[in-house]
């Protein structure tokens, strides 16, 4: 008697999972469509807010140049302004992602820190919208300097940022800016 209730058990346990993970394998099919959608609307905010006088993107212009993809960013008359490029550079904690926006002669038209896992409070200061502004108008020749562009307590975080931008920038000059 005991046995056929635990074999009923099992059988109701694993009729719930079944059920569950349907339900779940659904909601997933459902809902992933809108989690793209999400994700290109604010990787294009980014792109935005970094190359502001661009009003459109052109995905079909990417140039590839050492593994970063650069994205003409076209003004209002259609004719690129300048290039967006999203880098990744090891931080801290973990990789450091942002969305740099580059004019057609090679200086930052803005920078916007897309995902880190810094430390809060110290390395976390590089998503501070202040700090991001100091590097506009920068260009490759710019070098890091610790004690203005670092803070107290944290200096791999924002250096890692700056050998992003100076990869990017240094990519840029090599290969889009030569086309």
């Amino acid at each position: 008697m005991e046995k056929n209730r635990f074999i009923h058990y099992g059988i109701v346990l694993t009729l719930i999972a079944s059920i569950s993970a349907g339900i779940l394998s659904i909601v997933n099919t459902a809902t992933q469509k809108v989690i793209k959608e999400n994700e290109k609307a604010a990787v294009n905010a980014a792109r935005i807010m970094v190359l502001p006088k661009a009003v459109s993107f052109d995905e079909e212009g990417i140039v590839k140049v050492d593994e970063l993809e650069f994205i003409p960013g076209n003004g209002s008359n259609g004719k690129p302004v300048g290039y967006v490029v999203t880098v990744s550079e090891p931080g801290y904690a973990a990789n450091i992602d942002f969305v740099l926006g580059i004019d057609r002669r090679g200086r930052v038209t803005g920078l916007n820190i897309i995902g880190s896992q810094e430390t809060p409070g110290l390395g976390s200061k590089i998503l501070d919208p202040e700090w991001q502004k100091k590097a506009v108008g920068k260009d490759s020749a710019y070098e890091f300097n610790k004690s203005t562009d670092g803070f107290a307590g944290a200096t791999i975080s924002p250096n890692a940022v700056y050998t992003g931008i100076k990869r990017a920038l240094k990519s840029f000059n090599s290969g889009v800016n030569k086309r």
